[in-house]
């Protein structure tokens, strides 16, 4: 979402997302973004929640009227009353303590393969990401 994001901001279209991943929002750079500390996958709320839906939409469509630089900003909305939800996504250590091990992130891309990187490369060469090739501004 991030390189779409650059490329419609250069196009002149303003761009705001939401992320429950903050550390790769981070390393992306997104123009405008809004950061929940909810479970991967529910990213405006619990399902049925219209309510909360629609409140983490406003206050997210609110950081368009409000930034024009890079913002990241930490909406405060909680999926419940403690973090005890954590707990089922991350792995508890003998003393109970939620940890997050998933990599760290790297400001170097990342490949699958070196095949990947060699295409990526190739696809770069000139400057111009086959992906954003049709976008005219």
């Amino acid at each position: 979402m991030g390189l779409i994001s650059h490329q419609l901001e250069e196009a002149g279209i303003a761009t705001v997302a939401i992320s429950t991943a903050k550390d790769i929002t981070e390393a992306v750079r997104m123009p405008r973004a809004a950061f929940l500390d909810f479970p991967q996958g529910f990213t405006v709320g619990k399902p049925n929640n219209m309510k909360l839906a629609k409140e983490i939409l406003k206050s997210t469509l609110e950081i368009l009227g409000t930034s024009v630089d890079e913002t990241l900003v930490d909406l405060e909305f909680h999926w419940a009353e403690s973090d005890e939800w954590k707990d089922s996504v991350f792995a508890v250590t003998s003393d109970g303590q939620a940890t997050d091990n998933r990599l760290t992130r790297s400001a170097n891309p990342q490949y699958q393969n070196d095949q990947d990187s060699i295409e990526a490369q190739v696809s770069h060469k000139d400057g111009e990401c086959l992906v954003c090739i049709g976008i005219d501004y």
